[in-house]
């Protein structure tokens, strides 16, 4: 059976408004989830390259959330959906409205250094046509890029390292692996009276098969840089600005297909 090669690019990002700060550099300040709430966005989106050339198809999704929290469980709200997808120069839109209304839950981990979703992870179950349209996984999403934070304190220049376990949707078929990150605070600032950590995170992995339906094989590898805001005054995470690249294998009917995949995430959280 003859082998195609396909290259897949998919962009999530997290951003905040824009801040200005004074310099704090000799201070030191410990990072803890707090009580998020108020609104924020999310958008997603996938460019896909196929055979080698340039982008192909793309697909984007676009997010408005609440964030509330009761009795240490933090939920995130989907106040409002959109999709698209685009091939061959013919754009559509995707059935995202079905996403509107859906919550997700988190519940906090190690006193507030980590968050961990409490609803059932069954993702994975979701056939892979009906994730790119009304059923797009919001809540892996959402905890990919949910920092691990440092249990003790940071300065300009503090350095931690963490590991998860991470699943994603890689081209046609599931994938996941453990990511190991390390993290390093480069700044410290202040706005009205908050403390802003700024932080830079590098992450790899190695991809596997995860779930069912089509496989996803190939030693995949995975490449990742954040550069995230967290406000140590409050415990919100403001803005998180990510690009990941990965590479696998695809088993379709079709045969094996060889995938790159380009991964960008934008979160907006409200403003200060």
């Amino acid at each position: 059976m003859k082998t195609k090669a396909i290259y897949l690019t998919t962009t999530l990002v997290l951003t905040s408004t824009s801040l200005v700060f004074g310099d704090s550099a000799s201070e030191q300040h410990q990072l803890s989830y707090g009580k998020p709430s108020g609104k924020a966005t999310l958008s997603v989106s996938h460019d896909i390259s196929a055979g080698g050339h340039e982008s192909t198809a793309s697909r984007s999704f676009l997010m408005d959330l609440e964030l509330s929290e009761s009795q240490d469980i933090v939920s995130v709200k989907i106040n409002k959906a959109k999709a698209s997808y685009t091939t061959h120069g013919m754009k559509q839109r995707l059935p995202a409205s079905k996403l509107t209304g859906q919550s997700i839950t988190f519940s906090k981990l190690d006193n507030g250094h980590a968050l961990e979703r409490t609803d059932p992870e069954n993702d994975l179950e979701i056939p892979v046509g009906q994730v790119i349209g009304a059923d797009y996984p919001v809540g892996l999403a959402l905890v990919d890029i949910m920092p691990i934070l440092p249990k003790g304190p940071v300065s300009i220049g503090t350095t931690w390292t963490s590991s998860r376990h991470t699943r994603s949707l890689e081209g046609w078929a599931w994938a996941a692996g453990s990511l190991n990150s390390e993290h390093t605070v480069t700044a410290l600032d202040k706005d009205n009276g908050h403390t802003i950590v700024s932080v830079t995170s590098t992450s790899k992995a190695q991809l596997a098969k995860d779930g069912n339906g089509l496989q996803y094989s190939g030693d995949g590898a995975l490449n990742r840089t954040s550069h995230w805001r967290f406000d140590a005054s409050d415990g919100r995470l403001l803005s998180v600005s990510m690009e990941q690249k990965t590479s696998g294998i695809n088993s379709l009917p079709q045969g094996e297909m060889e995938v790159s995949q380009l991964t960008k995430v934008e979160f907006v959280a409200s403003s200060l």
